[in-house]
């Protein structure tokens, strides 16, 4: 029976079976993925919660997952190791840290590694919302206990703080801030409002949790603030699509690709009233408006901020 596990980016990890995972996720393509093992063993890694201040018009904010090192950078060498030990045992396993088909948060609620709060985060007893979680299944016999149970109870903070009423009713992702903000499509005039300070994000759910507040995240210097944790948006705007890219090829913020971030500054340049960068708002505009989710966004930005001027 195993029952240990170390790596030095794993904080937690819990275990539920199979079994119990496809009661709750019936999806025949998970069934079939899950088909040969018995474990699935969720593992956490935490990150501070503490954030750059906010430097004022003309700059952005990266939601705070995202400061440092691209946590799939991190987490996904974690899985792979405990895999392989598995597999040096005479095991089979497979692993996912978020592209994947199985619900990392679904897993670890079931696995005991936390609850699924109001606002759709795991919520672990020690860490908080500020985790990260990733996935190895496995037919290895391996058990462990889980934590104690909580509750959110009848606080209701986050649902009451969302800019946009993603949590009214369970969970939105289309109204969630943090999903719009990776989305490659047209947005809208609710989709842009609380688009003020962060150019990749959200965090407002989290922020307000009572849950939050006396956690105890580790401390790396793999997740600390740096001079990417906050970014100024003109010079955004001047790099090309390949040169953001590039420059940010380990952070997780830019994997949604330069032109997601170009259209995110735009809604905040406005929204600051940045009239300023509204030649260079033109210049992009005109660079890329043959790409249609950006040009419908981009077009209703520049009528609002020449309004301004």
């Amino acid at each position: 029976m195993i029952k240990r596990f170390e790596h030095p980016m794993v904080d937690d990890w819990r275990v539920t079976s199979v079994k119990a995972y496809v009661a709750n996720d019936q999806r025949e393509t998970v069934k079939s993925l899950l088909n040969a093992f018995e474990h699935i063993i969720v593992v956490t890694m935490s990150f501070p919660k503490e954030e750059v201040a906010f430097k004022g018009a003309g700059f952005g904010l990266i939601a705070r997952y995202a400061y440092g090192i691209d946590y799939h950078h991190l987490l996904e060498p974690a899985v792979q190791s405990i895999a392989e030990t598995l597999r040096n045992k005479g095991y089979d396993a497979y692993t996912q840290v978020d592209k994947g088909l199985i619900d990392e948060r679904l897993a670890a609620s079931l696995a005991g590694l936390g609850y699924l709060g109001k606002n759709q985060f795991l919520i672990h007893p020690k860490f908080g919302t500020y985790t990260v979680l990733g996935i190895v299944a496995t037919n290895a016999p391996i058990v462990r206990e889980k934590l104690p149970k909580d509750t959110c109870g009848d606080c209701r903070q986050c649902i009451d703080a969302c800019p946009t009423g993603a949590l009214d009713d369970g969970f939105n992702a289309r109204l969630c801030t943090s999903n719009v903000t990776q989305m490659k499509a047209p947005l809208d005039e609710q989709d842009l409002a609380p688009l003020k300070r962060k150019v990749f994000g959200c965090d407002i759910c989290q922020k307000v949790c009572p849950k939050n507040i006396d956690i105890k995240p580790v401390q790396r210097h793999e997740t600390k603030a740096d001079g990417d944790s906050q970014l100024h948006l003109p010079s955004l705007l001047g790099l090309s699509n390949k040169r953001i890219e590039k420059l940010y090829k380990d952070r997780a913020f830019a994997f949604r690709g330069g032109l997601v971030l170009k259209r995110n500054a735009f809604a905040l340049l406005v929204n600051q009233n940045y009239t300023e960068a509204y030649p260079l708002m033109q210049h992009v505009y005109e660079q890329y408006k043959h790409v249609v989710w950006f040009e419908k966004t981009a077009r209703r930005l520049l009528k609002r901020m020449a309004e301004k001027l």
